[in-house]
């Protein structure tokens, strides 16, 4: 019995062994497999990466991973007898989805707010914005909800971005082209405006806003709602002062009509003739000092009204007729007669034929700058045409209106073809003033180049 003894312990011994061989591999096997997790872990972190997620948001991970416990305990550790990390990478997986989810949801961010900035631009451009980039804009929800990586939503923010910026820029441009009307761009808007003041500030015009409207417009760095802004304002500020440039050449001219109205009282030693020459003088100083409509039309009142005293003094002198200073033909087209002037007194009058219908003569006030004797009138119109006529041929033509207007004698009409309702007959003209010819030999003679004629109704 005492030989069993150590038999018996030896027994024991070995089972003690055998069963510390089995923990410690089990031990071991846990180690291999949380390493071999650990792997599977930092594959995943790596595609994460290349799908999108930043590498910030995997960087802590990694950082914990390498710091924890399990890392540095070898295979035999007794760390493995009571832990098998399966808890410890539960957690690096959901910490890892977390990023993921992050990484997506801001992505996403940036894409939604791309389709706002769209939408916005939409609202503020309307059809200013290209149709096909909104046909493509259209897509996006549908791109959006088929993009699965940070990295493809990221993609599409970044292209929808750049579509925002380009469209933004071209419907600006597009508005702001179109803001500008017939000037056809900033451009010539701002060069219109600038000869505007320049002509303006030349009559000592007031300019208005004009001038800081313009600076507004070639500051750069201007914003597009504030060049819509800017455009409109000057459009409408550019016509009030060209309509107060066109106020200012009116009333000069009614005051150098006046002037020679003037000069006719002095010449005829109308009554006061040296008090009227003074009251010009003094309006044509005010109408210098320019500035504002209410001025400018302020010195049109009183030229009317110093006009009218002047008339009735040459009325008196007998040479009173209201038309421009020296030699004048006065057509009236109603009467179908013609009055000739010299510094407002009457040298003669003649009946005339004028247009017909449809080809009637200008109304306005021209002058004569070229003259013909003889001349061959030649049909403009084709003999299929209803206004075709035969060539004819005139002993004297003075041209008033370039495009074939002319005063002339016309052999081929009968005298008493001339007069009232004339111009509806069958000798009527073709836009010209038929004279009779010995009436036409005289004021041919009488009419120099520049010779003022007025035709009205």
């Amino acid at each position: 019995m005492r030989r069993l003894l150590p038999i018996a312990t030896a027994a024991v011994f070995v089972a003690l062994i055998g069963a510390g061989g089995v923990a410690t591999a089990r031990v071991m096997g846990r180690a291999s497999s949380f390493h071999h997790d650990v792997a599977t872990l930092e594959r995943s972190w790596a595609a994460d990466v290349g799908d999108g997620v930043p590498e910030l948001s995997v960087a802590p991970l990694r950082k914990q991973l390498d710091a924890s416990s399990y890392m540095h305990a070898s295979g035999w550790s007794p760390l493995w007898w009571l832990d098998d990390g399966s808890g410890f990478l539960a957690t690096m997986h959901r910490k890892t989805d977390r990023a993921w989810t992050s990484a997506v949801a801001l992505a996403r961010t940036r894409a939604e707010a791309a389709m706002t900035a769209w939408s916005q631009m939409e609202l503020q451009y309307g059809s200013y914005v290209p149709a096909a980039a909104s046909s493509a804009a259209a897509r996006w929800s549908t791109q959006l909800a088929e993009a699965t990586t940070p990295a493809a939503i990221d993609a599409l923010a970044s292209a929808w971005t750049g579509e925002v910026t380009v469209a933004r820029k071209s419907a600006t441009l597009d508005e702001v082209l179109v803001a500008t009307g017939g000037y056809g761009g900033v451009p010539a808007l701002v060069a219109a405006a600038d000869r505007t003041v320049l002509v303006a500030r030349g009559n000592n015009l007031d300019t208005g806003a004009v001038p800081s409207l313009v600076a507004t417009l070639t500051a750069s760095g201007t914003d597009a709602t504030t060049t819509v802004k800017a455009i409109k304002s000057l459009e409408a500020d550019l016509g009030a002062l060209n309509a107060l440039i066109v106020l200012d050449g009116r009333v000069g001219g009614e005051l150098r009509s006046l002037d020679a109205r003037v000069v006719l009282a002095g010449a005829h030693n109308a009554a006061n003739a040296a008090g009227l020459a003074a009251d010009y003088a003094s309006l044509t100083t005010r109408f210098r000092e320019g500035g504002t409509s209410a001025r400018l039309e302020s010195v049109a009142s009183q030229i009317r009204s110093l006009e009218s005293t002047v008339n009735a003094a040459l009325t008196a002198a007998g040479c009173g007729h209201a038309v421009p200073n020296g030699r004048v033909i006065d057509v009236d087209v109603t009467t179908q007669s013609a009055i000739f002037f010299e510094d407002g007194c009457i040298e003669g009058s003649t009946l005339v034929t004028t247009g017909r219908p449809g080809l009637r003569t200008p109304t306005g006030t021209f002058h004569i700058y070229a003259k013909y004797s003889p001349i061959t009138l030649i049909s403009p119109w084709p003999k299929s045409s209803p206004y075709y006529y035969t060539p004819e041929n005139a002993a004297y033509a003075m041209e008033f209106l370039r495009g074939g207007f002319f005063i002339h004698d016309a052999p081929w009409e009968p005298a008493s073809g001339f007069g009232p309702g004339s111009q509806n007959g069958v000798n009527a003209s073709h836009g010209c003033v038929h004279i009779l010819t010995p009436t036409m030999a005289w004021l041919y003679a009488w009419s120099p180049i520049g010779t003022t004629v007025i035709v009205h109704a």
